[in-house]
Parts: C-alpha cells; sequence; structure tokens
C-alpha cells in the first residue's frame, strides 16, 4: 500500500477538534463589530487545507481535491523524491473595506498539501485534471514483474 490507510475514527476526531477550535475562535460574543471585522480579516489570509479524498485500487491511487473558487492556472502539483505536493493560492475577487463585516468565513492565501508517495506508484505518469472545481489526480502504479527463479 502506497498511503496510510483512511481511518474513519481518526477522522471524525480531528474533524471534531477542528470544529472545537472553530468555534472557540468564531465569536466571543461581546466584541465589537469593529474587533470582530479586525479578526475577520485577519484569518482570511491564512493557509487552507483543501479537503481531499484519496482511493486505491489495483492500478492506481486517485486523489480528489476541493478547490472551489481557485483558477487552474493557480494551482502546482509537484512529484519530488516519495512525495506528491499540491499548493497554490486563492485570491479574493474583490475587498469590503469601507462595510461592517458580519461574517467571512471565506478564506483566501496559499495552500500546501503532501502526500507520501509508495515505490509502486509510477511516478513519471502522473496524471491530472481540473473540473468544476475539483482536482482529481492519478498516480498509476508500476506493474509487479515476476521472473522464475532457476533452483539449482
Amino acid at each position: 500500500m502506497s498511503l496510510i490507510s483512511f481511518d474513519p475514527d481518526f477522522n471524525r476526531f480531528e474533524q471534531s477538534v477542528s470544529r472545537m477550535f472553530d468555534d472557540f475562535l468564531s465569536d466571543f460574543g461581546s466584541m465589537s463589530n469593529q474587533t470582530r471585522s479586525n479578526r475577520s480579516n485577519r484569518s482570511v489570509t491564512q493557509s487552507a487545507r483543501p479537503a481531499v479524498d484519496v482511493f486505491e485500487d489495483d492500478k492506481a491511487l486517485t486523489i480528489h481535491a476541493e478547490l472551489p473558487g481557485v483558477k487552474k492556472e493557480d494551482i502546482h502539483l509537484d512529484v519530488s523524491g516519495n512525495a506528491l505536493t499540491l499548493s497554490g493560492e486563492t485570491r479574493q475577487a474583490q475587498e469590503f473595506k469601507d462595510q461592517n463585516t458580519h461574517y467571512q468565513e471565506r478564506r483566501f492565501g496559499s495552500f500546501n498539501r503532501s502526500f507520501p508517495l509508495g515505490d509502486n506508484v509510477d511516478k513519471e505518469n502522473v496524471q491530472a485534471k481540473f473540473e468544476d472545481g475539483v482536482l482529481s489526480v492519478t498516480l498509476p502504479k508500476v506493474q509487479q514483474q515476476t521472473r522464475k527463479i532457476t533452483i539449482n
């Protein structure tokens, strides 16, 4: 196997912890609108981690990454050593400087995800396509060569 197996229990735990922090940081209730607006503007440029699904079958690994609002030319995909790195940038289409911000949950800025690759991945024939805000990366597996061993 090329990647660490998906563990739904750990994934639920990770999502719960992430939601806890988001809830904790989202609104302190007694803050003024100005303070909320300033805090929201700071969080907009934080690095975001695109959500991904990783699948494996006998022929390939497939990674689907959600990248809504990202332009194809702002996505970078690199294979180096035994890792696939997905990086890029989301850009804010317009700024709302003279308005009171009530919610600002969308994030803009750079993102970066790396995936360890096993020796059975054919790193020379990786294919990617970007459609409807989803990047699909196919990493074919190297066909195992069987050779007969002569016994003396």
